[in-house]
C-alpha cells in the first residue's frame, strides 16, 4: 500500500482551489510564520481537523505501533458537555476514551499490512474524521490569530481534550467577493461563536449541523 497521501501533498500549505487552503500546521514554525501564510481582508469559513502522523517505528515495530495507536484513542474526541435535565437534574457528558478490543489491537499488531493499513487511514484521516471545529469570519487573520495566541479559549478547549493546535489541519474557505460582508470586525482580537456576517453565519450553521463539530459548543 502506498503511504503517500491521498487527499493532500506534504506540503505545509496547499491550495486545494481558488480561495480553498489546507493548512498542516505541525509544519509550520510559530504563529507569526502561520499567519504569513494565511491572506487578509480574506472573509469566509475555516475549520480545524485532527492531525494524525506517526514515526517509522510504528510502521515497523509491532509494540510502537500499539502505543502510537492507543496513545491517539485515549484523547478525548469531543468537548465535555453539561446541561439540566428537567425539573431537578443536571446531566454531565464526558467522552469515553477506553478502548474495549486492546487484545484484537495486539493480536494484529504483528502484522505488517495491518498496521500500514491503519496508520495510512489515520494519516489520511480528512476522509474520515469529523471536524474539530468550524467557523466564520469577515476577517480570517484575525480569527485565525486569535485563536492561536496563548491562552485563547479553542487553544485551552483543545489542549484539555489532549490535543495541540499547532499540530491540527487548518481549511480556510473564502467567501466569493458578492457574498462577504461589506464591513470590518469592529475588534480584530474578539473571539466568539457569535454572528458577524450572515452570509458566513449561514454556511458555517449548515455545515456545523451536517458534520457535528465535535469542539463547537453552539452553532450559530
Amino acid at each position: 500500500m502506498c503511504l503517500l497521501p491521498w487527499l493532500y501533498t506534504h506540503n505545509a500549505v496547499q491550495e486545494i482551489s481558488d480561495n480553498v487552503i489546507l493548512y498542516d500546521l505541525s509544519k509550520i514554525r510559530g504563529t507569526n510564520a502561520i499567519l504569513s501564510r494565511v491572506p487578509q481582508d480574506f472573509s469566509g469559513i475555516y475549520v480545524w481537523y485532527r492531525r494524525f502522523s506517526f514515526d517509522r517505528s510504528a510502521f515497523d515495530d509491532p509494540e510502537a505501533f500499539v502505543e502510537a495507536v492507543l496513545n491517539e484513542l485515549c484523547k478525548e474526541h469531543c468537548a465535555e458537555r453539561e446541561g439540566q435535565l428537567p425539573p431537578m437534574y443536571r446531566v454531565f457528558l464526558k467522552p469515553e476514551t477506553y478502548f474495549y478490543k486492546e487484545d484484537s489491537l495486539r493480536k494484529f499488531a504483528s502484522n505488517q499490512t495491518f498496521r500500514q493499513l491503519v496508520l495510512t487511514l489515520l494519516e489520511n484521516s480528512l476522509l474520515f474524521q469529523q471536524p474539530m471545529y468550524i467557523g466564520k469570519a469577515t476577517n480570517l487573520y484575525n480569527r485565525i490569530r486569535s485563536h492561536l495566541r496563548e491562552g485563547s479559549k479553542l487553544r485551552e478547549r483543545f489542549n484539555l481534550a489532549g490535543h495541540n493546535i499547532d499540530q491540527c489541519r487548518l481549511l480556510l474557505v473564502g467567501m466569493p467577493p458578492e457574498l462577504s460582508s461589506q464591513y470590518n470586525e469592529q475588534n480584530s482580537d474578539f473571539e466568539s461563536e457569535l454572528p458577524e456576517a450572515e452570509s458566513e453565519q449561514l454556511v458555517e450553521d449548515i455545515l456545523s449541523r451536517l458534520f457535528l463539530p465535535s469542539f463547537t459548543l453552539r452553532y450559530g
